[in-house]
């Protein structure tokens, strides 16, 4: 067994500076989808205004997101608005248009973190019964579950103002009992183990209570990924740091968005094992915010998705939060003090010497996951139809954990692009940066077993071996775009002629007769 070891990605590198571009993990943009093509919605965003026509079309948030490309943008939050269809079914051109915009992501290599709402404002005249929400979410199942490849998470959405549970023309949030109902049907519309997202952590309080959803359970890690109702449902905080209260997430004392307020600590417990989003105010209404401390809220809280619409010139035009931190620089000393994840190399030169990263990168590189390989332990060498045994350590230096499935493959790639993939029992959701409830925020090395027979009819040659992490769909499985990535700067990463596998290249293996 040789071991060979890996570094950091420095900002040196070539395209160092870059943005990790993995799935489902990340700054999202924020749009509608679905609408009726050339009728006014929001319009696009503020940098694209005067660039594309007025009248609605998939072209704007699709140029949102190929805009921030470089900073690794692979989300799309969507809003579906079923305002005008309060009083009866939706018909086939909605579902069409919807089918339109899943086909735009797929083609573009994103996902969807999807809401459904009516409202469009508190106070505003459109609004559904609970037994017509009910009908159109049987009615958007057979969509939903035909286009999950590209739905990161679905969020609760379809009561209240834009799909939030508060502000409801029927007071549908206070019916502890109509939210069970809904959420239960949201749950039934996806697979098993994909998740939804509510606002307020106290949501998934009051609809776990209800018999329909088995009763309340916390989340840890005895029953995480188990496909109970309770492991299934994440939080979307819509006003990350708006204020004492975080925008109303957490409007009851004591210590209001702090540790010791229950559901500040009810979130703390359980965000390891669920997706959670977030999203400044809007004009930061709650004030400007400083950028080390967004990003211990973000550690604590696990946040795999951050809003790039909010408090941001690019989508408002006027400067706020988001420019802040792309203006401010931020130390390794920084860091260290804060207790925040440290990727190798992240702060050094070619040289060692220390290189100032902006808050604003800092945030963005480490929202989600972020795999580094340590080493991989392996033969040079081994004959056909013997074991073959490779060790690999990585640390997860993100925020946060992969949340829907992925398999752990390791590849041979021969000398002319054939791929003969070893799957591993590994399950990347459980890569956490650290141990839940860890003080000191103590990196975790997880380490990714294969022992297996090679096959008797590979031929005898030399190989690339690699880890490929690609999507758990079919539909997706051979796109790279959706593969992952790791974050080292001295592994490459391969794709086929055709552009089928993304594959990241540890060493090499030669198989003998």
């Amino acid at each position: 067994m040789v071991t060979s070891r890996y570094r950091g990605i420095r900002p040196t590198d070539p395209g160092g500076r870059d943005g990790p571009r993995n799935p489902e993990r990340g700054l999202r943009i924020e749009t509608v989808i679905a609408a009726e093509p050339g009728k006014p919605e929001w319009g696009p965003a503020n940098h694209l205004q005067g660039r594309l026509p007025a009248g609605f079309s998939d072209g704007w948030w699709v140029a949102d997101c190929a805009a921030y490309e470089p900073w690794g943008l692979t989300l799309a939050q969507t809003y579906v608005y079923l305002d005008p269809y309060v009083d009866g079914p939706i018909p086939e051109t909605k579902l069409g248009w919807l089918q339109a915009s899943f086909d735009e992501l797929r083609r573009n290599g994103l996902k969807a973190v999807l809401r459904f709402a009516y409202e469009r404002e508190m106070g505003g005249p459109a609004g559904p019964t609970l037994e017509r929400v009910l009908q159109h979410i049987e009615q958007l199942a057979p969509l939903i579950r035909r286009n999950v490849d590209v739905i990161c998470v679905m969020q609760a959405g379809f009561v209240g103002a834009w799909g939030e549970w508060h502000s409801s023309k029927h007071n549908l949030e206070t019916d502890h009992g109509a939210l069970a109902q809904i959420i239960a049907k949201v749950l039934e519309a996806l697979p098993n183990d994909r998740m939804t997202q509510v606002r307020v952590p106290k949501y998934k309080r009051w609809v776990l209570q209800d018999s329909l959803l088995g009763g309340f359970v916390k989340v840890d890690d005895a029953n995480a990924h188990s496909g109970i109702p309770a492991a299934r449902i994440g939080f979307n905080n819509d006003g990350f740091l708006a204020g004492e209260t975080c925008g109303g997430t957490w409007p009851e004392a004591p210590h209001f968005s702090n540790p010791g307020n229950p559901e500040f600590d009810y979130m703390t417990d359980e965000s390891p094992y669920l997706a959670i989003d977030g999203e400044l105010f809007w004009s930061d209404q709650g004030g400007s915010l400083d950028g080390l401390r967004a990003a211990e809220r973000l550690r604590l809280h696990h946040y795999s998705s951050l809003s790039l619409a909010h408090s941001y010139s690019g989508r408002e035009g006027k400067a706020y939060s988001i420019d802040d931190w792309i203006r401010t620089p931020l130390t390794l000393a920084q860091v260290k003090a804060a207790r925040l994840p440290v990727s190798d190399g992240y702060f050094q030169d070619d040289l060692g010497g220390e290189v100032a990263r902006m808050q604003f990168e800092y945030i963005r590189d480490h929202l989600g996951y972020r795999i580094e390989l340590q080493s991989v332990s392996m033969p040079t060498a081994v004959k056909v139809g013997a074991r073959l045994r490779c060790e690999l350590r990585l640390i997860n230096r993100g925020f946060s954990t992969l949340h829907n499935p992925r398999p752990v493959v390791v590849a041979l790639v021969s000398r002319d692009g054939e791929v003969h993939a070893l799957p591993t029992d590994a399950d990347p959701r459980t890569w956490q940066p650290f141990a839940p409830g860890d003080a000191e925020y103590a990196p975790l090395v997880h380490t990714v077993v294969l022992d297996t027979p090679l096959p008797a009819d590979l031929p005898a040659d030399g190989y690339s071996v690699g880890l490929w992490l690609p999507d758990a769909s079919e539909s997706l499985r051979l796109d790279p775009r959706y593969a992952v990535r790791v974050a080292n700067g001295d592994v490459p990463w391969w794709c086929d002629r055709e552009g089928r596998y993304g594959i990241n290249v540890l060493g090499t293996l030669t198989v003998t007769p």
